[in-house]
């Protein structure tokens, strides 16, 4: 009896000490005078663990409705990409999603107009070539990404109409920019911008650097395009030492609960 008892109080530490690592519980809060810019991919339900690499990618509908009814009882207000600026009020959340999946229509807009948020999506202008998503970690194409259900160009003008969504451009093709000589990592940047614009009549303020991959000569080229701002994937909120085309953003995993996600909120960090 003594030796399970010894191994229950072990599990529980063990436990503990891992949640704690994870989390950072006892990290000072961040204050909210600084704007969470919080990145997802997609909406919808996971797929079973031994077929999926990317349920962490996956904010499974009832979460993401906790967490965006969690933003708006506390006193949260969203804004686009392209509304970033030094005069934002405390409590600012700029939700965006990389990628355009067709769940961001289906799943996430409809909560996003439940609590009237905001939110900017970056889409690959090429999603509807099977093999634009490639597995940064293995270095080749990802099937389960490839096989997941784009947005169409008459989704993203529904997008639009809504009012609640910015469209962004996270490049023709999913580029890896800093492996791109100069010229092509200029058609990734510029000519997605100018597809956006002309397919849908607006303008392109936003960009996303793919895999948040990105080097000097992307972000000089991303101003140059045009572009008032361009998110990475660096964890942290947003404070004024900042460039606008290195904006930092949070990774809301789909591995997580709502206690987690509250506190990458107050704490500011992914992890």
């Amino acid at each position: 009896m003594q030796i399970v008892i010894i191994l229950l109080i072990f599990t529980i530490l063990i436990s503990f000490i891992v949640f704690s690592i994870r989390l950072k519980w006892w990290l000072k809060d961040i204050s909210y005078e600084y704007p969470r810019v919080l990145m997802y991919h997609m909406v919808s339900k996971h797929l079973p663990k031994n077929k999926s690499k990317f349920n962490r990618l996956r904010v499974e509908p009832k979460e993401f409705e906790k967490q965006i009814k969690w933003l708006s009882k506390n006193g949260f207000k969203s804004y686009f990409v392209r509304e970033i600026s030094d005069d934002l009020p405390p409590k600012s959340v700029i939700i965006t999603f990389d990628d355009g999946y067709k769940d961001n229509l289906t799943n996430a807009l409809p909560i996003l107009q439940k609590y009237g948020f905001k939110a900017t999506i970056f889409i690959v202008c090429n999603r509807f070539d099977k093999n634009w998503a490639t597995d940064k970690d293995l270095k080749k194409s990802s099937d389960e990404l490839n096989n997941e259900e784009m947005l169409s160009d008459e989704d993203v003008k529904k997008l639009l109409e809504s009012g609640l969504i910015e469209i962004g451009s996270h490049t023709l093709n999913h580029a890896n920019l800093p492996s791109l000589s100069y010229k092509d990592k200029q058609n990734e940047i510029l000519n997605s911008k100018l597809e956006i614009e002309k397919k849908f009549g607006i303008t392109c303020e936003s960009f996303a650097y793919p895999f948040g991959f990105y080097d000097k000569e992307s972000m000089r080229l991303a101003k140059e395009s045009g572009y008032k701002f361009s998110v990475t994937t660096n964890n942290d909120v947003l404070k004024n030492r900042y460039s606008n085309y290195e904006i930092p953003r949070i990774m809301i995993s789909g591995r997580g609960n709502i206690l987690h996600f509250i506190l990458k909120i107050k704490k500011g960090r992914s992890r």
